[in-house]
């Protein structure tokens, strides 16, 4: 009894990251979070996907699912492009508050840009296998930016 004790605590340590912790490879949560907050910034499609796993999963308002490595390429590469080709190169995404409990983490985003009239907020959830995310849940709607005239 005793044994069985010291294995199951000892399987849950190895499984509680704390938040500033390090994930599998070293890396941080907080880590990743910023690696992932400055492909988007760089308007890096290959670096934004580099960082979730092969079977992703992202979840957006309105029911709308993108799963898996092609999906989230084609995606990315559409987001990246400049305003005038219909894409969102030079939004500048500034977290203003985080939680994190073992491995997964929200994030409420300031989203501004010189394009936007005003800012945007959006909260993504991020859920981590090893140094990438597996799940995303993420109330970004693009529908709702103001964009100058």
């Amino acid at each position: 009894m005793k044994l069985r004790l010291i294995l199951i605590a000892a399987l849950a340590a190895l499984l509680i990251v704390p938040a500033t912790g390090s994930a599998a490879g070293g890396k941080s949560i907080d880590r990743l979070v910023d690696a992932h907050i400055e492909a988007l910034a760089d308007c890096d499609a290959d670096a934004l996907v580099a960082g979730y796993t092969n079977d992703a999963t992202l979840f957006f308002p309105d029911g709308v699912i993108v799963q898996g490595r092609a999906a989230l390429q084609d995606l990315y590469d559409g987001f990246v492009k400049p305003p005038e080709q219909k894409g969102l190169c030079g939004l500048d995404a500034k977290p203003q508050k985080s939680w994190t409990s073992g491995r997964t983490t929200f994030v409420k985003f300031k989203v501004t840009a010189p394009f936007l009239a005003k800012p945007y907020f959006s909260t993504d959830g991020y859920v981590f296998k090893g140094n990438k995310i597996a799940a995303e849940v993420s109330t970004f709607d693009s529908s709702k930016l103001t964009f100058k005239p």
